[in-house]
């Protein structure tokens, strides 16, 4: 077909306007078609075409026995690019939709024949547009146009098309059945109230464990009558708060229901949301609903352990509490009750041998021997108080700084020091976080041990020093708090030292290394240093020296931690 170049907006108003169908339609040679030039289009053509051009609306038009046709600018974008237009305007019918005829073609010849008009939603007519074949969804209607002569001359097609509406509807549905399968997946049931009304939609799952079936609606008071009568009031408190507007809407509460044919106990956790509208109702109350009967029972069992647990810790309690108690009686009959005895024995013991001045030497040796076995019992007596003494809560820490405490225990051991010519070389030692008698006690224990095992003929030297402990050494010392700082001491002699195998061994309680006769003592001190370093937060080890003697590694917080 031929366009010319004149236009027809003078002689033929009907074709006025209509974009770019306007003016193609005006510019279209229709001489060349069945239908002729517009001068002898008949009426009903000319103000069906009019119709079709103003519209805003998707409309086209098959006209004669040809079906030649007709579209408006809202109808265009449906051909697509690289498709049927223009070659479409003027054109038969049955030319331009070779592809669907067959599916168009008795629709259309329904119409022409009855006059009845035809309605068809959603449906798929693929098409040929965009250089290829296309499955494209529509909804239409084809009423009848007629003529002056009231015959059936044409067919009118009012449409839009719904292509990208089904694309959405199969996402939409797709997410549909990705969200079904997660809630099957999870076992959870859903449910959907109208606060409007009090009924609620549920999927299977949710309407099985209330007792209905798949097709049953629910109203909220049979839910409610479901639920244990322990629970009831508590989900209907927790509804009602959710349902208020200034709550936020928030759902969330654990509840047991009988409900089911069995008539067992399902623990279930109802969680969910209300929507508000502007007047701040409540128009839609929707959530979960999960089945924890499992886990509920496994809490329970925990619970009951607990509770087991902390009966058997009650009583373990107040055993120690009685042990305490026999522990402080034992305490007292040890600092009074034995002791004064053992005093008349080292009175009457040193009062014989005052009277016994001229006896035989074996008489004067057992009365030693009384002299000295009650001594001893009497220092072991005081270590073993001492020892029980060190946890005592009323114990005070405060800052201690130990070149003072070290000086006073050499003061003490004065005597001591100068009869085996000791040296002492003592570096600058720190200020500490602790118990004063309690530092006086563990430096004073590792002090006599070296003057005690010095060896025979050899000058004892003992080295004190002190540093910074690394934090990558923590691991080496025990359980060290990492929140802590500590301070490393040394002390180091050259005494006759003790084998390593040993190292863990002499802090235990009354253990000797060597015989009572060879070395004066009760096995206690070490023990006792091993207990108030950790009272301190603390640890010390012991090791060989590298050629002879001894080596204590004490190790003690610069503050005390929140124990």
């Amino acid at each position: 077909m031929v366009a010319k170049n004149n236009t027809y907006e003078e002689p033929f108003p009907f074709l006025k306007g209509g974009g770019e169908l306007g003016e193609l339609t005006r510019t279209f040679d229709w001489s060349a078609t069945p239908v002729g030039a517009p001068d002898h289009w008949p009426q009903s053509l000319r103000t069906t075409v009019a119709m079709i051009l103003s519209s805003k609306f998707p409309m086209f038009l098959w006209w004669g026995p040809d079906l030649i046709q007709f579209y408006n600018d809202a109808y265009r974008p449906s051909f697509g690019n690289a498709g049927k237009h223009p070659l479409a305007l003027g054109q038969k019918g049955e030319e331009c939709w070779q592809e669907i005829w067959a599916v168009i073609s008795p629709l259309i010849n329904q119409v022409m024949t009855t006059g009845e008009a035809t309605w068809s939603e959603d449906q798929l007519i693929p098409i040929y547009r965009n250089g290829k074949i296309e499955d494209v969804y529509w909804t239409f209607g084809y009423s009848p146009i007629r003529g002056e002569s009231q015959n059936i001359e044409g067919v009118l097609v009012v449409c839009t098309e719904t292509t990208e509406k089904i694309n959405t509807l199969r996402i939409l549905e797709g997410h549909k059945d990705e969200l079904e399968f997660a809630i099957d997946a999870t076992e959870l049931g859903t449910w959907d109230l109208n606060p409007a009304t009090n009924k609620f939609r549920g999927n299977s799952r949710l309407k099985s464990w209330f007792g209905l079936n798949p097709e049953e609606e629910i109203e909220l008071p049979l839910a409610i009558a479901v639920i244990a009568e322990k629970d009831r009031q508590h989900v209907m408190d927790a509804i009602a708060n959710a349902l208020q507007f200034w709550s936020g809407g928030m759902y969330d509460v654990e509840y047991t229901i009988t409900a089911d044919p069995t008539k067992r106990e399902r623990v279930v956790r109802a969680k969910g949301r209300a929507w508000f509208n502007e007047d701040k109702i409540a128009y839609r109350f929707n959530g979960t609903l999960q089945d924890i009967t499992e886990q509920a029972a496994a809490v329970q069992k925990i619970e009951q352990a607990v509770r087991e647990r902390t009966e058997e810790l009650g009583e373990s309690n107040k055993k120690l509490q009685k042990s305490n108690a026999d522990l402080a009686q034992f305490a007292y009959i040890a600092s009074h009750d034995l002791q004064e005895p053992l005093r008349k024995i080292s009175t009457f013991g040193q009062m014989l041998a005052s009277t016994l001045k001229d006896a035989d030497q074996a008489s004067k040796n057992y009365i030693g021997k009384i002299n000295l076995a009650s001594e001893r019992m009497r220092t072991l007596i005081r270590d073993v108080l001492n020892y029980s003494q060190l946890s005592k809560s009323s114990d005070v820490f405060k800052p201690v700084d130990l070149n003072l405490i070290v000086a006073d225990i050499i003061t003490d051991f004065e005597l001591l020091i100068a009869e085996k010519d000791a040296a002492i070389q003592i570096a600058d030692l720190p200020t500490i976080d602790a118990v004063p008698t309690q530092m006086f006690q563990l430096f004073g224990n590792l002090i006599s041990n070296a003057l005690k095992f010095s060896r025979p003929g050899i000058k004892p030297v003992i080295e004190i020093t002190a540093s910074f402990l690394d934090s990558g050494d923590y691991e080496k010392f025990g359980s060290l708090d990492p929140a802590l700082l500590f301070y490393h001491i040394k002390l180091k002699d050259n005494g006759i030292g003790f084998d390593d195998a040993y190292a863990e061994q002499i802090f235990a309680i009354f253990q000797r290394l060597h015989g009572k006769s060879e070395y004066a003592g009760t096995g206690i001190g070490l023990a006792m240093c091993k207990k108030i370093a950790l009272n301190h937060q603390g640890n010390i080890i012991a090791s060989k020296g590298e050629d002879f003697g001894a080596s204590f590694q004490v190790i003690l917080p610069v503050k005390q931690g929140q124990k």
